[in-house]
């Protein structure tokens, strides 16, 4: 296949050399106040898409059963 005449030919043949500033240096990140917050709000998340998906489940089984209103 002919190659598109906007395709550059440009290659890199080694990784490049990058020296960085001693303030790059490691930080310490500060330890997580609670470890549940985040299984707690899964539950939370899980219990709502749930309630929404049953009242989705709902409004399509009862919805055409619903008069018009004319």
């Amino acid at each position: 296949m002919p190659r598109s005449p906007a395709q550059s030919d440009f290659s890199v043949a080694r990784a490049p050399e990058v020296l960085l500033p001693d303030a790059a240096a490691l930080v310490a990140l500060p330890p997580v106040p609670r470890a549940e917050a985040g299984a707690l709000a899964t539950r939370w998340v899980l219990r709502l898409t749930l309630v929404a998906l049953v009242a989705l489940a709902l409004l399509c089984a009862i919805g055409p059963h619903i008069p018009a209103g004319e």
